[in-house]
C-alpha cells in the first residue's frame, strides 16, 4: 500500500462534482508501476473563492500540478500567471504546472480528443461537417482541435445565447466565417441539423452517470449510417445518445479515448517524461470490466 511521505508530490484535480471521475485511478497506477513518490488526488471545490485559494497554496501543501474540469476550466484562467497557445487559443484550462514563472494553464483536452478519434476510426476530420452539442469549457478545446486539423464547418448548438456567443466570437478570431450557433432551446438537436453533419460531438454533461444519465439530445431517428458520433462522457462508457447512434449504424466513439490522452499529456507537462497510454487504456477496460 503507497504511503505518502515527506518527500511526496502532489497532483490535484479541482471542480464539482468528482464522484464519478477515473482520473486519480489512472494516473495513480501509473504512478504505482513507475514507482513514482507521488500521489493524485481529487478535490470537490464548492466556489470560486475556494478555487482561488486551493491555487494559492498549492506549494504549501507540495502540490506540483493540477487538473481542472467542470464548473472551473474557463473561469481559472484569471487565477493563473499565464497561458500556454493551448489554452489561449480556446480559452479553457484543463491542466496547472507550476514553474518559476508562477502557474501555467494549459489545454490537452483538444487535442487528446483529436488523437483518441484519429486513432479510433483512422481517418482525417478535414474537410468534414462538425456538429458540436454544447459550449462550455470542454466544448471549446474539441472545437478548436479540429478546426486546427481542417474541418470545413462546425455548427453549434446550445442553450445558453451568452456562452455559446463566447465561443463563436473566439473561434472567428482564428477561424473567419467557419462557425455559426443555434439554439436548443432545451430540445433535442432538430432532425435536419444532424443530418448535415459528418462529425457529432456531445460536449455536454448529458448522459453522464450520476447527472442525466440516459437521456439524449439527439433523437433516436435522426441518425443516418456512417455518421462519426461522439461523446465526451466517458462514465458509463456507452451513452445512450452513443447506443442510438450504433443501432443506426454510426460509428461511435465515448470520452474514454480522450480521458487518458488528456491525462497522459497531462502527465508529460507535469515531469517531463511520458506516461503509459496502454496502462491507462487497461486500467479503464478492468474498471468497466470490459
Amino acid at each position: 500500500m503507497f504511503c505518502p511521505n515527506v518527500d511526496t508530490r502532489f497532483i490535484a484535480l479541482y471542480g464539482n462534482p468528482l464522484k464519478q471521475t477515473l482520473s486519480p485511478l489512472l494516473h495513480n497506477t501509473v504512478f504505482e508501476s513507475k514507482k513514482m513518490n507521488n500521489l493524485y488526488y481529487p478535490l470537490e471545490i464548492q466556489s470560486f473563492d475556494d478555487l482561488s485559494k486551493a491555487l494559492k497554496t498549492m506549494h504549501v501543501f507540495n502540490v506540483i500540478g493540477a487538473n481542472v474540469t467542470m464548473p472551473y476550466k474557463e473561469k481559472v484562467i484569471e487565477l493563473l500567471d499565464g497561458l500556454d497557445k493551448s489554452a489561449e487559443q480556446c480559452g479553457a484550462v484543463n491542466t496547472v504546472v507550476t514553474t518559476e514563472k508562477g502557474l501555467i494553464g494549459y489545454n490537452t483536452d483538444g487535442m487528446g480528443f483529436l488523437n483518441s478519434f484519429m486513432e479510433e476510426f483512422n481517418v482525417s476530420p478535414e474537410g468534414k461537417t462538425f456538429l458540436l452539442i454544447g459550449a462550455g469549457g470542454a466544448a471549446k478545446a474539441v472545437v478548436f482541435a479540429f478546426l486546427n486539423a481542417g474541418v470545413s464547418k462546425v455548427i453549434v448548438y446550445n442553450n445558453s445565447q451568452t456562452r455559446a456567443m463566447s465561443l463563436l466570437e473566439r473561434v472567428e478570431k482564428f477561424f473567419p466565417g467557419k462557425c455559426e450557433w443555434r439554439p436548443l432551446n432545451n430540445k433535442p438537436v432538430p432532425p435536419e441539423g444532424i443530418a448535415e453533419a459528418d462529425i457529432i460531438i456531445n460536449a455536454t454533461k448529458v448522459g453522464m452517470k450520476g447527472e442525466a444519465e440516459g437521456q439524449s439530445l439527439v433523437l433516436p431517428d435522426s441518425f443516418r449510417p456512417g455518421q462519426f458520433v461522439c461523446d465526451v462522457v466517458y462514465n458509463p462508457p456507452e451513452t445512450k445518445l452513443l447506443a442510438d447512434a450504433k443501432k443506426a449504424g454510426c460509428k461511435i466513439l465515448s470520452g474514454d479515448g480522450m480521458l487518458v490522452y488528456q491525462a497522459a499529456a497531462a502527465f508529460k507537462l507535469w515531469f517531463g517524461i511520458d506516461s503509459d497510454v496502454e496502462l491507462m487504456k487497461r486500467t479503464f477496460r478492468n474498471y468497466f470490466g470490459f
